[in-house]
């Protein structure tokens, strides 16, 4: 099985974070935008969306074992999925 690599980077790091594995892009998008938006005092995403942004890496076949990676492509800003700061009109 084909899985996607996705990553979150941290623009106040300029760094990537752990990889993850998952199905597909929306399922990555959909992930990071709950993220971004769970309210709570722990949560860096919530807190700070701008300083985060979803990328895709690559791919993992489960059968194999093998990885085809590319460069890092950018497939949402954490706080372009902030609704609490696009309820508030901040963009």
């Amino acid at each position: 099985m084909k899985m996607v690599v996705f990553c979150v980077k941290d623009r106040a790091t300029d760094a990537f974070g752990s990889p993850m594995f998952l199905a597909a892009v929306g399922q990555a998008v959909r992930t990071f935008s709950d993220e971004i938006n769970r309210a709570s005092d722990d949560n860096l995403l919530y807190k700070h969306p701008d300083d985060f942004d979803l990328f895709e890496l690559g791919t993992f076949e489960t059968d194999d074992g093998s990885f085809d990676v590319f460069v890092p492509r950018l497939l949402t800003r954490g706080k372009d999925v902030a609704l609490h700061l696009l309820a508030k009109g901040v963009n």
